[in-house]
């Protein structure tokens, strides 16, 4: 076991006061087989509404609002989680779901031959993408497929996550897409969770391995659209801008 202190922070800026804003936190850590959250301390500015709740996937969220005019909003959340080994028992999932591709998930040829042995295959599948996509930060977008990102050879842990998804899904693999912290300082990160018959084990595409110690889940879903950190609506012409910064530290 280890324990790690993490502290999340999301500012948007509004280019001038917006009269509303609406938005959907997914930035909490929960605890479950692999990590236990023993503390959690949250500060928004300014004074919004947020409502406790859990999503389709059953992950934390966080929904509610402000209606007085402001043109920032500051989210931060820290706490304490403790981890343990990565493996998360089936609770009943719809595997269906992970399965299927979606439209950030879908390439036409994988270019790999299928493996029997699931773990075998995710190992695989993790090393080829390691091995012939570079990784290049700010060279796609939210909205970039697994497909693009085979084409252009290149893309940051989103769209790696995507195309181990693809590959894994085409074997006939159920995976899903996770998305959390990792140790060190930055933004959030993406890894996988594929299912080997009775676990969800995790694999990193991005660094080439099998999560092990450094990692913190915060959601899960059947890609990237289903993980947002910070959705949000807002009435008015102004424009946004969104900073994420994420620091996790052994303690």
């Amino acid at each position: 076991m280890k324990r790690y202190l993490y502290n999340y922070q999301t500012v948007v800026e509004f280019s001038e006061s917006v009269p509303s804003h609406a938005v959907l936190l997914r930035c909490q850590p929960a605890s479950n087989a692999c990590q236990t959250l023993e503390q959690e301390h949250m500060v928004v500015s300014p004074d919004y509404w947020l409502q406790a709740g859990i999503d389709a996937f059953y992950n934390r969220i966080l929904y509610g609002g402000a209606t007085e005019p402001h043109k920032t909003f500051a989210y931060v959340s820290t706490g304490i989680v403790t981890t343990d080994t990565y493996i998360l028992k089936y609770r009943g999932e719809n595997l269906f779901l992970f399965k299927q591709p979606t439209t950030l998930t879908t390439v036409k040829e994988p270019l790999m031959e299928a493996t029997e042995n699931v773990i075998d295959a995710a190992y695989a599948i993790c090393n080829w993408i390691n091995k012939n996509i570079v990784y290049e930060p700010l060279c796609t977008t939210v909205e970039t497929t697994a497909a693009e990102v085979l084409e252009r050879k290149k893309g940051v842990c989103q769209d790696f996550a995507h195309l181990m998804i693809a590959f894994c899904r085409h074997q006939g693999i159920p995976a899903r897409y996770v998305n959390g912290f990792l140790v060190g300082e930055g933004e959030t990160h993406a890894w996988v969770e594929i299912f080997d018959g009775y676990n969800w084990l995790g694999f990193d595409p991005t660094h080439n391995c099998r999560i092990s110690d450094g990692y913190v889940k915060l959601a899960h879903g059947r890609d990237a659209r289903d993980c947002s950190v910070n959705r949000g609506l807002y009435t008015g012409l102004a424009n946004q801008q969104t900073t994420i910064h994420v620091t996790l530290q052994e303690i």
